[in-house]
């Protein structure tokens, strides 16, 4: 592990991508940041450096675009001869009843949330294999593994994401290969994902309790460079609990979550139609976090989790009793 690695972040204008920029930055790091907007990347770079960061630069650019990962690995080997870590962040969302999105709208969000990773996975790999070090780190969603409604193509792609890092670990394991790549499972986060989502529910939305904070999903992607040899890693406790409930009984668990984005996803007050960010930067708020108040929610969040976890278990007990 290097004491100053050479780390590539898409996604990091704003988020949790902007906050593992300065969460290496922190540690030192040289950085190569990749978005879609080349004032906010400044921005952020200009704040990597006074957190510490050895040397920062910049690629703008689309990850659909396959040439956007290669500028940026180009970019770090001609700055410092090597890629140590690529972090892969950048994803959109838009909330919406299936049949009622838009298909260009859901094929764009299959597109950034997939293609984009594997895209920047691809160009990361054609160093890192030949180098024969390094890691690769995919910021999932427990919504990979636990689904919920209006949003199935964000929940279809971090399923993908979650398969596609178990794929290529074992092509790295049978080529014999040191590189790593590691899958990082968040809940719902305090960040401006959600004022940068496209919208169609005609409702206004908020994050879905229980929240957290992003320190938390940043801790778990630092503690993938420091040990790559925990291929998944599911951000906090109650959020391992439910994923666990969701395998035993998945029915009782989607529909308890289901009741709960349909109470807890949505203000008071109707909405106008948006595509958000999916197609060009939306220009909300670009911060860490998007004030959705992730600490100050710690109890409601493990009521919550609790009672989801809860009901799954009674399911589990009740459908016992009817075999026995």
């Amino acid at each position: 592990m290097s004491a100053s690695p050479v780390v590539v972040i898409t996604g990091a204008s704003s988020g949790l991508g902007r906050g593992t920029a300065l969460a290496f930055a922190r540690r030192h790091a040289r950085l190569v940041l990749v978005a879609r907007g080349a004032a906010s990347l400044e921005e952020v770079a200009v704040d990597c450096a006074a957190a510490g960061a050895r040397d920062v630069a910049i690629v703008a650019g689309d990850t659909t675009d396959e040439s956007t990962g290669d500028r940026a690995v180009d970019t770090a080997i001609a700055r410092h001869g090597r890629l140590d870590v690529w972090v892969n962040v950048a994803a959109v969302g838009s909330y919406a009843r299936f049949w009622e999105q838009p298909a260009e709208e859901f094929r764009r969000i299959l597109d950034v949330d997939i293609h984009g990773y594997t895209n920047g996975s691809r160009s990361a790999l054609r160093v890192m294999v030949p180098q024969r070090s390094g890691l690769i780190v995919n910021v999932a969603s427990i919504l990979g593994e636990v689904p919920q409604p209006y949003s199935a193509a964000y929940s279809m792609s971090k399923a993908a994401v979650i398969a596609f890092g178990r794929s290529v670990r074992s092509e790295l394991s049978l080529a014999k290969s040191p590189v790593h790549m590691v899958t990082v499972l968040p809940p719902t986060l305090d960040t401006p994902f959600f004022q940068h989502a496209g919208n169609r529910t005609g409702r206004a939305l908020k994050a879905l309790p229980p929240v957290y904070p992003p320190t938390e999903a940043l801790d778990a992607i630092v503690a993938a460079w420091k040990n790559p040899g925990t291929p998944e890693r599911t951000v906090s406790g109650p959020g391992k609990a439910l994923v666990r409930q969701h395998r035993r009984r998945p029915q009782v668990v989607e529909a308890a979550i289901a009741r709960q984005t349909e109470l807890g996803q949505f203000s008071k007050g109707p909405a106008a139609p948006t595509t958000g960010n999916l197609n060009e930067p939306s220009g909300a708020p670009l911060g860490v976090t998007g004030g959705w108040g992730g600490r100050s929610k710690q109890t409601g969040r493990l009521l919550v989790l609790a009672a989801l976890a809860g009901a799954a278990a009674s399911a589990v007990r009740a459908a016992r009793g009817k075999r026995d």
